[in-house]
């Protein structure tokens, strides 16, 4: 029976790290079809090219100064991206008046500018979303994910949303 147990449990986890290396991939297509979907609305399109032209980032960066990365890391960084958006939209419409909904980018922008994970000094490329006044998805490419949805999660917590 142990035996058995065992056995169960590293299928199991082989399993689950099969499917961890997927996490990267699952988000870069589904972003990348909501992108071209003509069908969706552009602000939904415009969020969707934000995370297509992140996670093309994160992975074109990654193995150019992080070659060892594994691909578990670059799964955890663009799960932690997808959740960090997610939330960022969650709160932007929860915000009720125009000062709430500033406070709440201000959190997430601050958040995605002080956790960079590549220390990537062409900042024109890295804050191409901050400048452009056209997408409401003001973050830096070169973002720590992990680091920056922890600390977004806190200084929500600190303003009471």
């Amino acid at each position: 029976m142990k035996k058995f147990l065992l056995v169960l449990s590293f299928a199991a986890t082989c399993v689950l790290n099969t499917n961890a290396q997927e996490v990267y991939k699952e988000i870069l297509n589904i972003s990348e079809k909501a992108a071209n979907d003509k069908t969706k609305d552009i602000e939904t399109r415009k969020i969707a090219t934000f995370k297509v032209d992140e996670l093309k980032y994160m992975v074109m960066k990654t193995r150019e100064l992080m070659p060892d990365t594994t691909v578990n890391a670059i799964d955890r960084q663009a799960y932690a991206m997808y959740d960090f958006i997610n939330l960022y939209m969650k709160k932007l419409g929860e915000a009720k008046t125009k000062k709430n909904k500033d406070v709440v980018l201000d959190i997430f922008k601050t958040a995605s500018v002080q956790n960079p994970w590549f220390n990537d000094m062409d900042l024109e490329l890295v804050e191409s979303y901050i400048r452009n006044e056209g997408y409401i998805t003001k973050f830096s490419l070169d973002t720590n994910w992990i680091k920056a949805i922890e600390q977004a999660r806190t200084e929500l917590r600190k303003k009471g949303l």
